[in-house]
């Protein structure tokens, strides 16, 4: 099977989601924020950092959601942290 391609380029990543790509997911990787898209956007990465164009409408499209996406799983984070150490000091008690 073969593995998603992961990036914590936020720019990268808005360009991979405007070329197409399907993000299978978002998850917190230490401080940063790791997207995982489809193994074939690992081509596209290439094409990325070789200069490629793309739609500036999409593009900028993309780098808005994602933001707000990283935003939301960061704070999600935040939340399950909080929670985490409530549950501890209520069972400390």
């Amino acid at each position: 099977m073969t593995q998603p391609y992961k990036t914590t380029e936020l720019e990268l990543a808005s360009f991979l989601k405007a070329r197409g790509h399907r993000l299978a997911s978002a998850k917190l990787d230490g401080r940063l924020v790791s997207f995982e898209f489809d193994p074939a956007a690992s081509d596209d990465a290439a094409n990325y950092f070789s200069g490629a164009e793309t739609s500036a409408r999409e593009l900028f499209e993309a780098h808005r959601s994602l933001r707000a996406l990283l935003q939301q799983v960061r704070e999600h984070s935040t939340q399950i942290g909080s929670e985490h150490r409530y549950r501890e000091c209520k069972a400390n008690r």
